[in-house]
């Protein structure tokens, strides 16, 4: 689940439509906000002004006129058809003169009564409060809530005037529009999100098409080609151009081969005739110095022929070929023959040769390839080990249960900055001159581990690295087989 999560959150097409679906929300919240304030916030602010000024001109009237007339005035205004304000003012002791005939309740303390409403006077300029008026209808006798916004002034020690107007009407569907604005923008956010994955599976998928032909061409699969669906979008049109490079690459593949192929039955035979002649001339001669001369020369033809023998196969096995063979197999006891018949070898070169395997196997391989590149890479070992020294042939499971196939060595090792370049053609370092050899070990090698889809690493010996001798550590570390 958190694995499946992880992907889609890294799917381009998701992350997209999450993106949109954002904008989308905060310019709605925006708009809708914009909305509420010039539908609600602005007229709470003029009532607060309205509020202010008649509490102002009330205050005003009080100071001039005295107590007894702000009480007339005010129950004159109470009086006045369809007033909306609400009126509560207490002086010289008497009983409160005003409109608001049920005692309020404050939202910000949830506390009765005007006692409250007269305590705190410097707390806040305009509190709300709700209070209960008569039902309208048919059930008159009940009472209902509503909510309002006033404010208070001491006119003196004893005298106070509390002035209120019912915001009822203005905050309900100041309500209404808020839950609007939230539900709009979660609604958006939802819709963009199922959009989101149903356009990344698809996107998905539509990318997963394409992997699988990178991954086959890499196979050497050139004839795949990528199915279009003729919608003329931009994958579509990626699938045209896809299809005409791969026809381009095929033709390219073909002509190499074609020449390749030339060149193996032009040369090959020309070279095989003379190695046979020059070697036949310097066995029937009967100067030494001359047969010698020939016999080099033999021995020079040979080294050519085998040569171009890894130059051509090394290029056949880059373009796939010999893949159909691949076959699941156990390593052991190809391994155990390879021991076997290097262990002499070893021996004569004054080396100490030793095999481990531990665990059962089972790898996806040619057996004749697979024979090849660890008899290089043996071969190799041998050649750059000096005597006194050791080699190692191991078999183990790995990480995630791949299988690694290492022959690690105690001679003079191949410096780090020089172990990728060593794979290429024909690139052999300086300390190797004097060794006899093509460069075309490991660029067979790398090959063949290309053509297994497996892994071929250069490490540090047991010696490691600043050492004299570092020694070497060669890889080839094979996928996992999937059970059919």
């Amino acid at each position: 689940m958190l694995a499946s999560t992880k992907r889609l959150f890294k799917n381009t097409a998701f992350r997209l439509s999450m993106i949109a679906a954002t904008l989308f929300a905060v310019s709605s919240m925006i708009v809708l906000g914009y909305v509420y304030y010039a539908s609600v916030t602005v007229i709470i602010n003029q009532i607060d002004h309205d509020l202010y000024e008649e509490l102002s001109e009330l205050e005003t009237f009080y100071h001039k006129r005295g107590p007894d007339e702000l009480n007339k005035i005010i129950i004159l205004r109470m009086l006045q058809p369809r007033t909306e304000m609400k009126y509560v003012y207490v002086y010289n002791g008497n009983l409160p003169t005003g409109n608001l005939n049920t005692q309020p309740t404050f939202t910000d303390t949830k506390k009765w009564g005007l006692q409250k409403l007269f305590t705190d006077l410097n707390d806040k300029p305009v509190r709300q409060f709700i209070y209960s008026v008569a039902a309208i209808g048919d059930n008159q006798d009940s009472t209902i809530v509503h909510r309002a916004r006033g404010q208070l002034v001491q006119l003196n020690k004893a005298d106070k005037l509390f002035i209120a107007r019912d915001v009822e009407r203005i905050l309900e569907p100041a309500e209404v529009l808020s839950r609007a604005l939230f539900i709009s923008a979660a609604m958006a956010l939802l819709l963009g999100a199922l959009s989101g994955i149903f356009l990344a599976k698809r996107f998905s998928n539509r990318i997963a098409t394409f992997n699988k032909l990178a991954t086959d061409v890499r196979a050497g699969h050139l004839n795949q080609r990528m199915e279009r669906n003729e919608s003329g979008d931009e994958l579509d049109v990626l699938a045209e151009h896809l299809n005409s490079m791969l026809d381009h690459i095929d033709r390219l593949m073909q002509a190499m081969r074609y020449a390749g192929d030339s060149i193996a039955h032009d040369l090959r035979s020309p070279l095989t005739r003379l190695r046979t002649r020059l070697e036949n001339a310097g066995h029937e001669i009967e100067d030494e110095g001359a047969q010698t001369a020939l016999l080099a020369a033999s021995e020079d033809a040979g080294e050519l022929l085998r040569t171009f023998d890894s130059v051509l196969r090394i290029a056949r096995l880059e373009a796939g070929e010999r893949r159909e063979l691949l076959i699941a197999l156990d390593p052991r006891s190809l391994l155990e023959d390879m021991a076997e018949l290097y262990e002499p070898s070893c021996e004569d070169a004054g080396l100490e040769f030793s095999m481990e395997i531990t665990g059962k196997h089972k790898i996806r391989a040619d057996r004749g390839l697979l024979s090849q590149a660890v008899s290089n890479l043996v071969e190799n070992a041998i050649k750059y080990t000096p005597r006194g020294g050791a080699i190692k042939l191991r078999l183990r499971k790995v990480s995630s249960g791949r299988t690694e196939i290492s022959i690690t060595d105690t001679g003079v090792g191949i410096p780090q900055e020089d172990r990728q370049r060593v794979k290429e053609r024909f690139v052999r370092l300086e300390k190797s001159r004097t060794k006899p050899g093509s460069g075309l070990g490991l660029s067979l090698v790398t090959a063949i581990a290309d053509l297994h889809q497996a892994q071929f690493e250069l490490s540090d010996g047991p010696g490691g690295d600043g050492s004299e001798s570092p020694g070497l550590r060669a890889a080839l570390i094979f996928p996992r087989v999937k059970r059919s």
